[in-house]
């Protein structure tokens, strides 16, 4: 095989590569999260979110807005000690039975700020 030819089949294999990767692979998003989102819960004591990597510091902002589209009260977002991808908020009461959302923003450390939100529901218990 010649020189050419092999470079031309590593190009073709980087190529293959890079377009079966993940966009989150490449920029800072939303990993997962408890409850998910479309879940349907008992009412939650916590809203955990998951990073595909860790934010810049102090730059993560979580809100938690009910079917009124009211703010719903909450503590500020926690870093988990062990994991800096994971932040949480505690709702500052028990939540009603309802459909929720939760908007999220961040900056990843390439220094590009993301967005994005995700709706739940809480049932009757």
């Amino acid at each position: 095989m010649t020189m050419k030819l092999k470079a031309l089949l590593m190009s073709a294999l980087l190529v293959m590569i890079v377009a079966a990767t993940p966009m989150s692979a490449f920029h800072f998003g939303l990993s997962r999260s408890v409850p998910a989102a479309g879940a349907s819960v008992e009412p939650p004591t916590s809203v955990t979110l998951w990073f595909t990597e860790e934010p810049q510091d102090k730059s993560i902002s979580i809100r938690l807005v009910d079917s009124r589209g009211d703010l719903v009260g909450s503590s500020d977002p926690r870093q988990d000690g062990d994991d800096a991808t994971q932040f949480s908020i505690s709702p500052s009461s028990t939540l009603p039975a309802g459909g929720y959302t939760v908007a999220w923003r961040g900056i990843g450390q390439d220094g590009h700020t993301v967005r994005g939100d995700f709706g739940f529901t809480v049932r009757d218990r």
